[in-house]
């Protein structure tokens, strides 16, 4: 009798035994198992000729696929996947099989979904390199594996340099994968691609339907070279001959999955294909995890220092309000210069942190502040829809018509939102075109495509939006920018926010006057005197990263240290806290630092209060193996609390 071992999407963090009554090897294969009172699909990844724990065993109700879906190799590397994140291996391995096939569908009912091979051919219509680019390409293609950082200002060419590169790969015959931080990035650099490479250039993100992905699945594993263009998810596509992985805008935080399965999609490829494809890491602001690699000589690096044609950088100023009169929350005097700049026909961009009309709705009477019962956080007035919602859940509530603490109808809001300036200017500026650029606005694939076709129309407006607006556009003739309510990123405790900051102020500024007209960028502050803005004023982010750094390296942070935070969420603030500091007193030990527990920055979501432990160490595979003990030892206990999380290699405390 056959038994084999199943990684079943369950939260326990183990494999279950089944007895496999076929003839044929099942590793790798999906199978349908009873388990519990449910059907459920998994994937088996190691077969026995001995039972070990003497349960009643069930047997395997069905297999799926004619062929493994996974290699012995790729099972071995999921694995470890698995165990540095400390994550069940069914959720881990799930994150490799398209939705479509995670549902108890037979490999054969793919047939119908393969697309007719078509051959992907050189790019004919590249643009010639200058010699800082062609410097950078030769690095790049200089070995076929391991890892290098491609820094260079906003508007140096980038995306061109490691266009020649993929277009070398595809005359090897091998594929290339493209990551971008967002969705609503994909657009832009798809149609940038096929422009390039024909209709062998793919795209694959959450906003697809199961079939449109499944088909792009099936695409990957074709021998022919292709090009597939997604966001961070994208990583776990099987794709074949794949000679290369690059990381658009590596430093943003996007490539860190935020809830559930916690990975960094940077590390997943490295753990993937490092021996196997070149990694690119391409950004004007690179994290600095990956600048402290490049001088100690981990990865590799090259850079550009010159925008295409001589293009001049932006003059960036800090522009004091603390003293000047404002308009819901715009300097009266900066409202002139876009009416300045509008008359030249230039184009202005407005960035604000904050999507909605204002971020606090409250009675002017006796101070009630509304809030969100299952998130206890402040309501966002969305004026246009007459609504309240909580950007943490999502959830809407009706405009109160009367306080219901006092009974008094006289309410104010404070703080300002998209929105809100989108009304002021247009008050301002009524003859304008004002485009308002944010979740609430591109949710959805016909809105992205119409937002694509905005950003290269070059006749004067003006953008408002969140740092959607930051990330990788290539605007044609923004000539100034304008950067709102920034000061809340220069202070908190989390270690990455003035980093953060720096990545997306140098990022917004290099929007503008990328043709080769003047430039200004005005930071609106309150805090003009922070230290953080003498840097940021020079709009060399190079310098910004050494500043940071060696700040960093005297308080003995992250990067120079190793970080972890232990999350937990629970309805019993008491549970929760109890439940932290026992978690801290198990894992204190030599060479391993815990403080905590602190409240989350959000405090509470969906009900749940949050809190957090940060765990750090010089030693992090002793760390590592610590923190496994300690998971493996919190789940045989009794469920205390809701949910807890090791979040290994965090960007944020949320």
């Amino acid at each position: 009798m056959n038994f084999v071992q199943v990684a079943i999407p369950s939260p326990l963090r183990q494999t279950f035994t089944y007895i496999n009554k076929s003839s044929s090897d099942l590793l790798g294969k999906r199978v349908l198992v009873e388990f519990g009172r449910r059907k459920l699909v998994g994937v088996v990844i190691s077969n026995s000729d001995i039972s070990e724990g003497g349960y009643k065993l069930k047997n395997i109700l069905e297999v799926l696929d004619e062929t493994p879906l996974f290699s012995k190799e790729a099972i071995k590397k999921i694995t470890y996947i698995s165990e540095y994140y400390m994550h069940p291996l069914g959720i881990v391995i799930e994150s490799f099989i398209p939705t479509f096939l995670r549902k108890a569908k037979h490999q054969k009912d793919l047939e119908k979904y393969h697309q007719a091979k078509e051959e992907l051919i050189s790019a004919t219509n590249l643009h010639k390199l200058t010699n800082d680019q062609a410097n950078c390409l030769d690095s790049i293609k200089s070995k076929s594996e391991g890892e290098i950082l491609l820094s260079g200002i906003t508007s140096s060419g980038k995306t061109e340099v490691y266009k020649h590169f993929i277009n070398s790969l595809i005359n090897k015959g091998k594929s290339a994968l493209v990551l971008v931080p967002e969705i609503f990035l994909t657009p832009q650099i798809f149609h940038d691609f096929q422009s390039s490479f024909g209709d062998k250039v793919f795209l694959n993100h959450s906003g697809l339907t199961s079939i449109q992905r499944i088909k792009v699945w099936l695409a990957a594993q074709d021998d022919a070279p292709k090009i597939i263009i997604g966001t961070r998810s994208s990583v776990f596509l099987p794709i074949k001959n794949l000679g290369g992985v690059i990381f658009d805008e590596e430093h943003d935080q996007s490539y860190k999955q935020q809830e559930g399965f916690r990975y960094e999609a940077k590390e997943i490829a490295k753990i993937l294909y490092k021996e196997t494809a070149r990694i690119i890491y391409a950004s004007a602001t690179p994290s600095l995890t990956n600048i402290k690699k490049g001088k100690d000589g981990e990865i590799e690096t090259c850079s550009l220092t010159k925008r295409i044609s001589d293009a001049p950088m932006p003059n960036i100023s800090i522009h004091d309000v603390s003293r000047k009169q404002t308009s819901s929350g715009v300097s009266d005097q900066l409202i002139e210069r876009i009416i300045e700049n509008e008359k030249a026909g230039y184009q202005t961009l407005v960035l604000l942190n904050r999507r909605g009309y204002a971020p606090v709705f409250m009675c002017n009477s006796c101070g009630w502040i509304a809030k969100s019962k299952c998130c206890d956080t402040s309501l966002v007035l969305h004026q246009n829809v007459k609504r309240l919602k909580c950007h943490r859940c999502e959830s809407v509530w009706g405009i109160p018509n009367t306080c219901p603490e006092c009974g008094s109808s006289d309410f104010l809001h404070k703080g300002i939102g998209t929105q809100q300036v989108e009304e002021v200017l247009s008050e301002k500026l009524p003859n304008s075109n004002i485009v308002r650029i944010d979740r609430d606005t591109v949710s959805g694939k016909s809105r992205r495509e119409e937002s694509f076709a905005i950003f290269q129309d070059p006749t004067p407006k003006i953008f408002i939006g969140t740092q959607l607006l930051a990330k990788g556009h290539d605007f044609k003739n923004v000539s100034l920018v304008i950067v709102l309510n920034l000061d809340f990123g220069l202070f908190g405790a989390d270690i990455h926010m003035q980093e953060q900051t720096a990545q997306l102020i140098v990022q917004v500024a290099g929007r503008a006057g990328r043709t080769g007209i003047e430039n200004n960028v005005f930071l609106q502050t309150r805090v003009a005197d922070h230290p953080l803005f003498n840097l940021i004023k020079t709009g060399n982010y190079q310098e910004i990263a050494k500043e940071l750094l060696e700040e960093r390296k005297k308080l003995d942070l992250a990067p120079f240290i190793n970080l972890v935070y232990l999350k937990a969420e629970d309805s019993n603030q008491s549970k929760l806290r109890k439940f932290l500091i026992e978690s801290k007193k198990s894992l204190s030990q030599k060479d391993l630092e815990v403080y905590g527990p602190f409240e989350g920055p959000v405090t509470k979501v969906g009900y749940k209060h949050r809190m957090f432990c940060i765990i750090q160490s010089s030693k992090k595979e002793k760390m590592l193996q610590v923190l496994s003990d300690f998971a493996i030892k919190s789940d045989t206990k009794k469920k205390e609390i809701s949910n807890w999380v090791l979040d290994i290699d965090p960007i944020n405390a949320v």
